[in-house]
């Protein structure tokens, strides 16, 4: 009797594991997408770079992106870097994600999302409405990122309260 309850014990340790693994995987692939050079796509930001990749229910990467200008819009403009102004001319990681996803047409039922930082109120909102059940996260991740304004830290609080109330698990991941 002892053998059969250690016997899924080990199994459920193993594909606790194994999950584990792939949601660092997909974390550390975010990480990436933020930290890629500006001309494939990474963030321009100075100091917070964002990543997010949106997963499928069978643990295909749909789509990927970081924080960034849209595209079209003139990233090479100086006073669009400046202190109060750049939240308004770089769009978020997970709001780009999810509209390449959907102008691709890909099924986001039961998709996953990693993001290198919890989102923001507007993207939670988003997350929420599109019923995207689970989001990933670093653990401490606005801890990594030390010049993250008061203003992002509270819209991070209400984003994370949004998701809370419209049914997103949101789950940190220790790295």
């Amino acid at each position: 009797m002892s053998k059969a309850k250690k016997s899924p014990s080990r199994k459920t340790t193993s594909r606790h594991d194994d999950a584990l693994a792939a949601h660092r995987r997909w974390l550390e692939r975010a990480d990436e997408v933020a930290h890629q050079p500006v001309s494939h796509g990474g963030s321009p930001h100075p100091t917070v770079k964002v990543g997010a990749v949106l997963v499928d229910a069978r643990g295909r990467e749909i789509a990927s992106a970081a924080n960034r200008f849209a595209h079209g819009v003139d990233r090479r403009r100086p006073e669009r870097y400046k202190s109060g102004s750049k939240s308004l001319w770089i769009n978020c990681a997970e709001q780009l994600a999810i509209a390449s996803a959907l102008r691709k047409h890909a099924n986001i039922k039961d998709a996953k999302l990693y993001v290198t930082l919890e989102p923001c109120a507007v993207c939670a909102g988003m997350i929420g409405e599109l019923h995207i059940k689970q989001v990933f996260v670093p653990v401490g991740s606005m801890r990594r990122y030390a010049k993250l304004k008061n203003k992002w830290k509270d819209s991070i609080e209400i984003g994370i309260i949004k998701l809370t109330e419209a049914g997103t698990q949101v789950t940190a991941i220790d790295m």
